[in-house]
């Protein structure tokens, strides 16, 4: 009988401890299960330290080539054109023969006006000596005097349309085009030849009035040019025009560049780049590190391993940086990825390896 009770004793003492282990195995993976939840619910990010750096932005404007002078030489006499001395995109010096015009009916008019004033100037002179042996009337003299007058200003006149059968070049440049041939009738106003001048050239800009304040007279410019990737120049604003534009609220600049070689043209695109803000030591952040909200603009920092929300004020932009005027310090953890889906006091998981 005792020996009985003893057996049942024992049996039951294993039942509990069966019991027992196994009621202590599923408090463990309990535990384990809510570990392993708490831990998938934090984020990865990934971020980076806060740090003052030089920040230059660019106020960038489009221009474009000019020449710094554009002459129209136009006919200024009738006649055939006899013959033509230059060709388009030909060089010319000022005071050079670019054409010339038959010019036998305004020879024959100059020599007709030449005899006159001889004929008036031989009877002048006689009449003169008369009005001295007081045997000509003073009222006569005065008429053939008047007379010689017009004659002088008519042969003038001849000599000066003569002349305008040889047309000459103005000012030294290129021919750009050309608008006669050989046997064509010129007639007054009739325009011949376009001349540029582009040893030395102007970029033409116009600055928008938001920007003035960054433009002055001698502003430094840095020119870039799409038809010239490998070049890069520097020189000063020359010219800054009194009065907007009413329609594009621009206001004309212009920089004037030497030109030798001839290799900028009249009407080529230019990029002008002018430094509008250089700050030494200022807090720049990607733009995409920057959330716009219902209450604004914020980041997030990494406070351990919890992130917060920041309200930021931003500045100028220059690519894809902006500049911080308020919000952030030297030395904040910054999110910089992971970021658009966080809410202030997330728990995240920060991992820089290989960034």
């Amino acid at each position: 009988m005792i020996n009985r009770a003893r057996h049942w004793l024992g049996s039951a003492a294993c039942m509990v401890g069966i019991l027992a282990a196994a009621g202590c195995s599923e408090s463990g993976s309990a535990a384990n299960e809510a570990s392993a939840v708490e831990e998938t619910r934090s984020v990865n990010v990934v971020t980076r330290v806060v740090e003052p750096r030089e920040f230059i932005n660019h106020l960038r404007l489009v221009g474009e080539v000019k020449p710094v002078r554009r002459v129209v030489v136009s006919i200024e006499a009738t006649g055939l054109v006899r013959h033509i001395e230059v060709e388009k995109g030909e060089s010319v010096r000022q005071n050079a023969v670019l054409a010339r015009l038959d010019d036998e009916l305004l020879k024959a008019a100059a020599d007709e006006a030449e005899a006159a004033v001889n004929a008036s100037g031989l009877t002048l002179r006689n009449q003169e000596r008369l009005l001295e042996q007081k045997a000509l009337a003073e009222s006569v003299y005065l008429d053939t005097k008047y007379r010689h007058d017009i004659n002088l200003a008519r042969h003038q006149q001849a000599q000066t349309y003569l002349s305008k059968t040889v047309i000459r070049a103005p000012i030294s440049g290129v021919v750009d085009s050309r608008n006669l041939e050989v046997g064509e009738l010129a007639t007054p106003g009739r325009e011949f030849v376009d001349l540029v001048e582009i040893d030395r050239v102007k970029i033409v800009a116009g600055v928008p009035e938001r920007h003035l304040k960054h433009v002055t007279d001698g502003t430094r410019a840095t020119l870039t040019f799409p038809a010239y990737p490998d070049v890069t120049l520097e020189a000063d604003i020359s010219y800054i025009g009194t009065t907007l534009d009413p329609d594009s609220r621009t206001v004309p600049v212009e920089i004037t560049l030497d030109n030798p070689a001839h290799r900028l043209k009249p009407e080529m695109a230019v990029t002008i780049r002018v430094v509008k803000d250089n700050i030494p030591a200022a807090i720049v952040i990607p733009q995409d590190a920057v959330i716009d909200t219902d209450q604004g603009r914020i980041v997030f920092l990494a406070d351990r391993n919890v992130a917060r929300s920041v309200p930021v004020e931003l500045g100028s932009t220059s690519g894809d940086q902006v500049l911080v005027t308020n919000g952030l310090a030297t030395g904040d953890t910054l999110i910089v990825v992971g970021h658009r889906n966080l809410v202030n006091g997330e728990t995240i998981q920060v991992r820089n390896e290989g960034m």
